[in-house]
């Protein structure tokens, strides 16, 4: 499939958009930050065929944000899902193509936010935990570059359960490793290499963010979703919503619980 222009590759795909900016509820606080937020959502697990979250525990499959806001006001014709599962299949079959339309999405963003006097990052991987490096086109020379690559004056920011990932060599990529269900060992080991830590609390949200946890102070994650403005060498506190508030297997903590136990 060759990539020709927006509005052809709606008519090839029957596809409005690969991403949008700051299109939830999350990412719309973004404005107060007078940040754009250019996001793509893909269908998570392996629901398409493909899987793209790798290192997913099980009741992080199960608590997945895929079944939550806007998606689940969307059970008669499941559209959004449908067009999620469109997405990754492009991604992983038509590599190229898919990049060369996000490029040109992320592009008309950019400028977008620079007309508005905006701050503008990225953020590929709301329902997926893929490496960017693997958004890359090839160049005319025969080589490859990745959307890190193309964009060096933009910031790209993740959430990730995968270790490993060598973000201390790409500047404009920042990282928030994710507690969840049966990872703790993982956990362990992204403090050491110093990452910040995004953990779910079952607290109600009328209450404080505990001030440490796992030896590490706590960052309410919940005033915004850009996590690259986080500071460093914190636990990045999130409140538990929908199904996780009931959750006790361990993807949700609860320090109010274990301080009263102790």
């Amino acid at each position: 499939m060759n990539f020709k222009s927006i509005s052809q590759s709606k008519k090839d795909t029957g596809l409005s958009y690969l991403g949008m900016v700051n299109n939830s509820t999350k990412h719309e606080k973004a404005f107060k930050y007078d940040e754009l937020v250019y996001t793509l959502y893909l269908a998570p697990a392996k629901s398409s065929g493909y899987e793209v979250c790798p290192m997913r525990t099980e009741f992080c499959t199960k608590l997945c944000l895929n079944e939550s806001g806007r998606n689940k006001m969307d059970t008669k014709k499941n559209t959004i899902n449908n067009s999620r599962i469109k997405k990754t299949k492009l991604f992983f079959e038509e590599r190229e193509f898919f990049v060369r339309w996000m490029i040109e999405e992320i592009k008309r963003s950019k400028l977008k936010s620079e007309k508005l006097g905006y701050s503008f990052s990225v953020r590929l991987n709301n329902t997926s935990d893929i490496s960017p490096e693997m958004f890359w086109i090839r160049q005319d020379d025969g080589s490859t570059k990745n959307i890190l690559q193309l964009f060096p004056d933009v910031t790209f920011y993740d959430y990730t359960k995968i270790l490993g990932r060598k973000i201390k060599e790409i500047p404009n990529y920042s990282l928030t490793f994710s507690a969840a269900d049966g990872n703790d060992a993982d956990v362990a080991k992204a403090i050491v290499q110093g990452y910040n830590i995004a953990t779910v609390f079952g607290i109600k949200k009328t209450l404080p963010m505990p001030e440490t946890y796992l030896g590490l102070p706590v960052f309410n994650g919940d005033e915004s979703d850009l996590r690259f403005l986080d500071p460093k060498g914190v636990v990045v506190g999130l409140y538990a919503k929908g199904k996780a508030k009931k959750d006790t297997t361990g993807f949700v903590k609860y320090p109010v619980l274990m301080l009263k136990a102790a």
